[in-house]
């Protein structure tokens, strides 16, 4: 009887032995782990940035020619001298012996240019414009160097900035600027002053401004 029941004992420990190995069997992870292979972290596509369009300045037209710049009438208002003739276009074109070294360089690099003259005929009185189109900034340091110069008198019209100077050498002249944007206007001659020689710059400078407007 005692054999018997040890018999049972042996078997029911056996059996607890096996169902708990089949336990931890079944946790474990019986999936094959992969070889030679890692998993590589997704990535966001980039797309490419487009460049933004650049927007060319526009280009000035053409400056416009002696007779089409002032009209005589308008010249003789400024000079107030209704004697006076013209417009001839100079035959060169050369920068004034009387204007300083920026000036002279600001004239040189000028992209466009005329020069008309004027006068009174049978006489020593007449002066010349040339109008130029020039760069904006060398304007513009330009005004701002003539601006803190004592030799210029400097007076305004809106938005065009002018500046006389009287040149006594010789017979005597007057030399007028006037500046707005990309534009410059020099008057020069015997026949003009501190405040005629500025009203013909601005004149030209406006009328040169004018179709853009």
């Amino acid at each position: 009887m005692s054999s018997r029941i040890f018999r049972v004992a042996v078997l029911s420990l056996l059996l607890v032995m096996v169902s708990g190995c089949t336990g931890q069997v079944d946790d474990m992870d019986t999936s094959p782990s992969p070889t030679g292979s890692r998993e590589t972290p997704a990535t966001d596509a980039v797309s490419p940035t487009a460049e933004p369009e650049v927007t060319p300045p526009p280009q000035r037209a053409a400056l416009p020619d002696c007779a089409n710049l002032m009209s005589i009438e308008q010249v003789r208002v400024s000079v107030n001298d209704d004697r006076v003739e013209g417009s001839d276009p100079l035959e060169v074109i050369a920068a004034p012996d009387v204007l300083g070294p920026a000036a002279q360089d600001t004239f040189d690099a000028a992209t466009d240019v005329v020069g008309c003259t004027y006068g009174i005929p049978q006489t020593d009185g007449g002066f010349s414009v040339t109008v130029l189109v020039v760069d904006a900034e060398a304007a513009s340091e330009l005004v701002n160097a003539l601006g803190e110069s004592d030799q210029y008198e400097r007076t305004t019209r809106g938005a065009i900035v002018m500046f006389s100077k009287d040149i006594p050498e010789g017979l005597g002249t007057y030399l007028g600027y006037a500046f707005a944007d990309d534009v410059w206007a020099i008057v020069h001659g015997t026949m003009v002053g501190p405040t005629t020689s500025v009203n013909v710059a601005a004149d030209a400078v406006a009328a040169v401004l004018a179709p853009a407007a």
